[in-house]
């Protein structure tokens, strides 16, 4: 595609962007052209032109949980900073059905990994419906809750991200997940249709919906929170933040690589936890340089960047990591990062 086309019908639009710097990794070559939305009109519009032109788009939040490729992406990156947060309507009748999580997570042991289960308890019942635009940061987003008395995303607390990748993933804190909260999500679907889509339509799981199969862009999600015990809810927020600057590292990395394993999984075994820090730790691991990389001295299940590292001493580590906990524990471990190859197919 050439560029003076493309910035023909989409103003705005760079070209030859580097990667690294929107990236929470600092790793990634440059994109052949890169758009910023900040508008849900310019941000569908970006969408559908890239379809039309048959140009290779991907969508880009915070940057916290993607690999890029050294090599850069042949196509389009647009950067989703559509933001925005309100109130829809106060519920006549609390919703008292509990949706809770099931989290793939157990503490192992209590001075090397997250421990939460002092700070974890049973969701009040729903009475307030919002809406959030997916290009919204989920901390300023959990603060803002917070700030009008809302109750529900306190176990969140310090996620980077936006609402639109923890709605596509199902992004967990602590035992719960981000679709207990949902009620429904508005979509752009592959034929460029807008549409209403409800939490049951959506198969949500551990890490999952069936979103991410059906290549939708998500636009907004509709979301139920409680009117509940805020000091309660400011303190596990704080609380809940402060453990994790302890145990885990903060710059340079893409939170956890992997999944953790189901506690199913890890009964079979014997396993303590199925914390995926934990088996990457007993495999001898934790400190591991591969080039410019290293698990992290922190918390394992973490690879940070050590200055030059390289997209392709991610993956050299990643390949290290899953064949030595593979051999220990007959377990395969399964990235949760995404990494985005230089060539993308067309959807």
């Amino acid at each position: 595609m050439n560029f003076e086309i493309l910035k023909k019908f989409l103003p705005g639009v760079r070209e030859n962007v580097l990667l690294k710097d929107y990236s929470t990794f600092r790793i990634g070559g440059a994109a052949d052209f890169f758009y910023q939305a900040t508008q849900e009109e310019e941000f569908l519009k970006a969408i559908k032109i890239s379809r039309e032109l048959e140009v290779p788009f991907f969508v880009l939040g915070r940057g916290s949980n993607i690999l890029f490729a050294d090599e850069g992406f042949r196509g389009l990156i647009i950067r989703n900073n559509v933001a925005g947060m309100k109130i829809v309507k106060r519920l006549k009748k609390a919703v008292k059905k509990e949706r809770e999580g099931r989290a793939h997570y157990a503490p192992g042991h209590p001075e090397k990994y997250l421990q939460f289960s002092d700070l974890d308890y049973s969701q009040e019942p729903f009475d307030t419906e919002i809406e959030v635009s997916s290009g919204t940061s989920l901390q300023p987003l959990i603060q803002w809750l917070l700030k009008n008395g809302l109750c529900g995303l306190q176990w969140f607390a310090g996620i980077p991200g936006s609402l639109g990748g923890g709605v596509i993933y199902n992004i967990h804190g602590g035992t719960k997940l981000l679709s207990d909260y949902i009620k429904e999500v508005t979509v752009l679907d592959n034929r460029n249709y807008l549409k209403k889509v409800k939490k049951e339509e959506t198969s949500f799981a551990y890490d999952f919906s069936q979103i991410q199969k059906e290549k939708s862009i998500v636009l907004k999600a509709n979301l139920l929170f409680s009117r509940g015990d805020l000091s309660r809810a400011k303190f596990v927020y704080q609380e809940w933040w402060q453990r994790k600057l302890k145990v885990q590292p903060q710059t340079n990395c893409l939170g956890s690589t992997f999944k953790n394993f189901s506690l199913a999984e890890v009964q079979k075994i014997g396993a303590p936890t199925g914390s995926a820090g934990w088996f990457i730790d007993q495999a001898g691991l934790k400190g591991k340089i591969v080039g410019g990389v290293q698990v992290s001295e922190k918390h394992a299940n973490f690879i940070v960047n050590l200055g030059p590292g390289k997209a392709g001493d991610v993956k050299k580590l990643i390949k290290i990591i899953k064949e030595k906990v593979k051999n220990k524990f007959g377990m395969t471990l399964r990235e949760e990062i995404l990494i985005l190859p230089p060539q993308k197919k067309l959807f």
